[in-house]
Formats: C-alpha cells, structure tokens, sequence
C-alpha cells in the first residue's frame, strides 16, 4: 500500500491541501474545518511528514545529541536525562557517537545543523567549538555537556573540587603516595589532577606521579610502572575504570589490602567489585542540558553539578 499524502487527506475531507497544510502547522482555520481534516487524517491513517514541518518552521522538533564515545558509564544515564526532557516536549533525540575522532565529531555537529534540529547537546572536543558556536549564532540552542565555552550554553561537574574528595579520601585511608593513570590531557582531568594535587599538597603528602595513556592496551604497562612507587592508584576517567582494575587484579592485589584503588563514575558493576568512585550526577546533567534547549534562555547559561564520593572500600 502506498503512504497516504496530504492530498489524500485534502480530497477525504472535501478542502484544499492548503488548508490540510494550515491545519497540520496551527495555521488560523475555523475549527469546524480543522475538525473534519483531523478526521480524515485518522481515518486514512495519515502520519504528518515532519520534514516538511520543519520547512515550515525553520527547523524541526529534534534534540541532536553528539556522544564522544559510548564505551563510557557517564553517557548512558546522561542520555537518558536528556531523552527523558525530549519525550516530555515532544521532540525526538538524534544521536550521534564519534568515537573520539576529531573529524567525526565535526562532520556529526555540521550534519546535525544541516537537519537543522531544534538544539544540540554534545560532548564533543574543541575541534567542533566553532561549528556549534556558528549554530548558536543563527538561533540554535547549542549545549556543551563537560566543558565550558565562551557564548555557549554548559553544563559541567567541578572537576576540581572532585580531584579534591579524592585527595581527601586517600589521605583519610592513610595512603602516603599516589599514582593516577589519566586518559589524555583533557580539560576535565587536567582539572581533576590539579585538585588532587592541591587536595595532597593541603595535606602535606608528595605530589602524584601521572601517567597518560592513549588507549586501554596502554593500561597494563602505565598500572605497572606506577605500582613500583606508589601505595594507591587514581584514574581520573571512568572509560578506563574496568582497564586499570583488571590491570591490578590479573597481578594477583587485593584492594585495599595490597593497593588502594579510587575512579571517576559510578557504573553498575563497582558495587558487586567494591570499588571507590567519585560520582557524577549524569542524569541530572542530561536533563539540564536538554532544559537549557527547550527554554532557550537569551544569555549563555553555566551549570556546575558538584560531585560526591561513594566509598565502598577499595581505598
């Protein structure tokens, strides 16, 4: 069976296409007309083609969402914050992973403006600022979820205040010295470092030794070297959680016993494995960052979550 077309509907209810198309858009129609078109519409089964509405409108009901990558516990309940907010106003959620490329996550933001969707939240590194910056300025609501930048919307956790708890926690469990495996230089755990340096440094203990690392397979070796001088080890991203803590088990360490172990964000497993994390409240975030596109405040708006610690004994 072919799709049923507003024509369709039109010649059902005895009006012009034009009228259909003012009825479908809350164009002005005696409400008598509007009544006999909705009537039509259900009866043939019509489903409205939203491309068209948003010709009409400028732009359509569509969140766009840019992941930078999936494989981290923080996205899952950030997206269900934002999808939540979505359903509530009517707006379906395009989502997009990058999987940490940089010319993806400039390509996905272009295309999501090119579909020209009602706002966008995305997670993206700084190589995508600019497309979403130029977005914002022809009237898109554009939320930067993790960082901050200038004359855009953001939602962030205080990354230093978290590297803070964690300097707290580990001098509380009599840890003297520290070893943090850190992903990359990013802005959120340069940020997490520098609090936790500064949490230690407060304390009187030495200054942590930091190892990068570009992906999991790095882990093993980074964990390896850092074990030789260290009593505790800190990643400052949950991507890399379940990486490091296979690295300490497969060596046979019993937390806290043989090695005290703290992350960041919770997941569902760290519970049953009873590993220390530094939580941050991604549901909420989600959920502020889809606010901020549904109300389009005027002014750049700037929302600092703060985190918490959830100690289950791995310090």
């Amino acid at each position: 069976m072919k799709r049923v077309t507003i024509g369709d509907v039109a010649a059902h209810a005895g009006v012009s296409t034009a009228t259909v198309s003012r009825v479908l858009n809350d164009g002005l129609v005696a409400e008598s007309t509007a009544a006999k078109v909705w009537a039509a519409a259900e009866f043939l089964g019509y489903s409205p083609n939203a491309l068209t509405r948003s010709i009409f409108a400028g732009r359509s009901s569509t969140i766009g969402v840019v992941i930078r990558d999936l494989s981290s516990p923080f996205y899952l309940d950030l997206i269900r914050g934002i999808d939540e907010v979505a359903a509530a106003s009517d707006s379906p959620v395009m989502l997009a992973s990058t999987y940490r490329r940089a010319e993806r996550e400039a390509a996905q933001v272009r295309a999501m403006d090119q579909h020209r969707v009602r706002g966008l939240v995305m997670t993206a590194d700084e190589t995508a600022d600019s497309h979403a910056r130029q977005m914002a300025e022809n009237g898109t609501p554009c939320v930067i979820v993790a960082r901050t930048v200038p004359g855009l919307h953001s939602v962030s956790l205080d990354d230093a205040a978290a590297g803070r708890l964690m300097a707290a926690h580990l001098a509380d469990c009599g840890r003297a010295r520290v070893g943090i495996v850190s992903g990359s230089h990013r802005p959120t755990q340069v940020k997490r470092v520098d609090g936790l340096r500064q949490g230690l440094s407060e304390r009187d203990l030495p200054q942590p030794e930091e190892v990068l690392v570009g992906n999991e397979n790095e882990v093993d070796g980074a964990v390896g070297s850092l074990l030789q001088r260290n009593d505790a080890i800190v990643c400052t991203t949950g991507r890399l959680t379940v990486a490091v803590h296979a690295a300490l088990t497969a060596r046979g360490l019993r937390m806290p016993d043989d090695i005290g172990f703290l992350t960041m964000d919770d997941f569902a497993w760290a519970g049953t494995l009873g590993i220390s994390v530094v939580a941050q409240p991604s549901y909420e975030m989600g959920r502020r960052a889809a606010e901020l596109v549904v109300e389009e405040p005027s002014a750049p708006a700037r929302i600092v979550f703060q985190p918490t610690l959830i100690a289950r004994g791995s310090c």
